[in-house]
């Protein structure tokens, strides 16, 4: 094993004071964004019926390819602001997400339901039920990577207090657990079973081999980590985790909460976040509504696929949400 020294290995507390992955839209981008907007919703369209065809966007491509760049293959996180979020309905915000999403991957499904664009906001469900994802609740997240390639978040309105986003570089993790704890690696590398949540009391209910957390191939590391999906699959087995297993898993935790190590960020309305979810993994602390209806913490997500997909080694099977979405045919 080695120390990893790309792009994507950076540290939370430099990084903030870097502005490499902060992209803002112009006055005039924001103009051919609304001329694409209008457009698409002069014609009736449906989200899967929106594409680089029918939401051109010329100038504004040329910036959603350098941060597609950046996601796939540089600092594995980006955050584009400037959108004046306060003039679209939700809908038709949803709408300018998705074809910003047709520049930067491809979407894919976000559960069995066939969902496109998700909605994270609290549903008032408890976090930690089996059926019950995190987003649908106002409860902390733990560090942990979402079942895509990459996944965006834009946030429509924050909440009265708290929801902050943080992200950590799964590249950094390694680093650290390779130069303070390397007897923790090979058990992250061999990896755990994980309880599959939306069958989860079927006799299919857990994967069938190990996912690893860390997978290597041709010097490339990827990182595919949820806590949590990974004690619920002991227990549905019956296989308790072994102590030095359960000590790799907490020192993993302890070092993405550093607060030198991971980068806490406040999105502002119209922000739009992009992460990779080979490179980094993303939290966010628990939060407080506003009492009115409508004032509430929303923000929409998009589940993409990119394009040139990741090297991967065999046991590190490539997720693909719940399958590319398409118009029926």
């Amino acid at each position: 094993m080695h120390v990893i020294t790309s792009r994507d290995a950076w540290i939370g507390a430099e990084l903030a004071e870097r502005l490499d992955w902060q992209i803002s839209f112009t006055n005039e981008e924001v103009e051919e964004i609304d001329r694409a907007l209008r457009a698409a919703r002069d014609r009736n369209l449906a989200l899967l019926q929106i594409d680089r065809d029918t939401f051109p966007l010329p100038t504004v491509a040329r910036k959603l390819a350098s941060c597609a760049q950046e996601v796939e293959r540089g600092l594995g996180v980006v955050v584009l602001s400037g959108l004046p979020i306060e003039r679209y309905p939700d809908d038709e915000a949803g709408m300018v997400f998705w074809g910003l999403g047709a520049y930067l991957g491809l979407p894919v499904m976000q559960n069995p339901r066939g969902e496109l664009l998700g909605h994270v906001k609290d549903y008032g469900r408890q976090f930690g039920q089996i059926n019950v994802r995190g987003y649908e609740t106002n409860a902390h997240l733990p560090f942990h990577t979402d079942g895509c390639d990459e996944v965006g978040l834009m946030c429509l309105r924050r909440a009265k207090a708290g929801g902050a986003s943080s992200v950590v570089s799964a590249a950094t993790l390694h680093n650290e657990l390779l130069r303070r704890y390397p007897e923790y690696l090979p058990p992250l590398y061999r990896g755990f079973h994980y309880i599959r949540r939306e069958a989860a009391l079927t006799e299919a209910g857990v994967t069938p081999h190990r996912v690893p957390v860390f997978g290597q191939i041709d010097g490339l590391v990827s990182c595919r980590y949820i806590r949590a999906q990974i004690e619920a699959g002991a227990k549905r087995i019956g296989q308790p985790l072994t102590s030095l297993e359960i000590e790799a898993l907490d020192c993993f935790d302890e070092l993405a909460r550093d607060p030198k190590l991971h980068l806490d960020m406040e999105l502002q309305p119209g922000d739009i976040q992009l992460c990779n979810n080979y490179t980094v993994l993303h939290s966010r602390t628990d939060f407080e509504d506003w009492p009115e209806p409508g004032r509430e913490r929303h923000l929409l997500r998009l589940w993409l696929t990119c394009r040139e997909r990741r090297p991967l080694p065999p046991d590190f099977p490539q997720l693909n949400g719940y399958g590319l979405a398409r118009l029926p045919s």
